[in-house]
């Protein structure tokens, strides 16, 4: 039930291949997005997360942010600043750690172990550590633990007195089963080519599931008596955001109004509004292909996309 894999270059294509699948092509579920299959991850949806499993193709590699260039540059000094501290060294797993069983596919990638084997999951912060795990952290902890059949996680959080905090997060065999079985629910749904009953579907979502058109036979779909519904739904919603932007800009002109060339409005000394002054600098696109052609079409980049209208009903 629980198998060690290679370990491809962590954030190349072939890692983000190995998490996303299994060598018979069925969906796995990676410890760092698994709290979303609970609801209860801070960045990514039951929806996103079904998205990218129902996907014809594996995630691609993105340029990171901020915050993921400070754990991936910080990552092997805090290994070894823990080691020191902990009288003992730490070292990154070549390997990743996967739980199969009938239904259920889990995947981990481990920052740092101990020789005795025990599990360490690095992380950093510009928060101060308070001693309680976020929940998202907590559900990965759980999957960590599952997949390398140990029963605590030790926490190395960096943070923003520039100190390391250890904490212990202790797995019970209970709280394993319970991510388990909400693993295999999600898991199922997917398995059958279906959203998971928690995930709330946007258009963000199907845009990403089916990003062209078929022409051909499949150009025309006859659609169900519900659509007219949706529809009615759909031009509903379209005329409420209008009068809901233009009332925005009518208040906001009256707002303005009353500061003038201020840039602050007070009201008994507590700041109310701001209306600041400020530059910016963009590139004249326009104007470069005007002057250089040949250099301006060496750059562009054609994307594909679709367009959603309503063109007709029948009443």
């Amino acid at each position: 039930m629980i198998t060690r894999i290679a370990k491809p270059t962590h954030g190349s294509q072939e890692w983000l291949n190995v998490r996303w699948r299994n060598e018979n092509g069925e969906a796995r579920i990676a410890a760092s997005a698994c709290a979303a299959v609970h609801g209860q991850h801070a960045f990514v949806t039951p929806a996103d997360l079904a998205t990218e499993l129902l996907a014809e193709n594996p995630p691609e590699p993105k340029a990171p942010n901020s915050a993921m260039l400070r754990g991936t540059t910080l990552e092997a000094p805090i290994r070894d600043w823990a080691g020191t501290l902990l009288g003992h060294p730490l070292t990154e797993p070549n390997e990743l750690f996967a739980y199969d069983e009938p239904g259920v596919r889990l995947i981990a990638t481990i920052d740092s172990m101990s020789e005795d084997g025990r599990v360490f999951e690095q992380k950093t912060t510009n928060k101060i550590w308070r001693g309680e795990l976020p929940a998202y952290w907590y559900w990965q902890g759980v999957q960590q633990a599952i997949c390398t059949s140990v029963s605590e996680i030790t926490w190395i959080v960096f943070d923003s007195t520039l100190d390391l905090h250890f904490h212990v997060q202790a797995v019970s065999s209970d709280e394993k089963q319970t991510h388990i079985d909400a693993c295999r629910t999600f898991l199922a749904s997917i398995d059958m080519g279906m959203m998971p009953e928690n995930a709330v579907l946007e258009y963000r979502h199907v845009q990403a599931r089916f990003p062209e058109g078929k022409g051909g036979a499949q150009a025309g779909i006859e659609l169900p008596q519900d659509a007219l519904a949706l529809i009615e739904r759909y031009e509903l919603a379209k005329a409420q955001k209008a009068q809901a932007e233009q009332m925005e800009d009518l208040v906001k002109a009256q707002l303005c109004e009353m500061l003038g060339s201020s840039e602050y409005g007070l009201m008994q000394d507590q700041l109310l509004l701001t209306w600041k002054t400020a530059n910016r600098t963009s590139f004249d696109s326009k104007k470069f292909e005007a002057e250089h052609p040949a250099l301006a079409a060496k750059y562009k980049k054609q994307s594909t996309y679709r367009t959603f209208r309503v063109v007709g009903k029948d009443k």
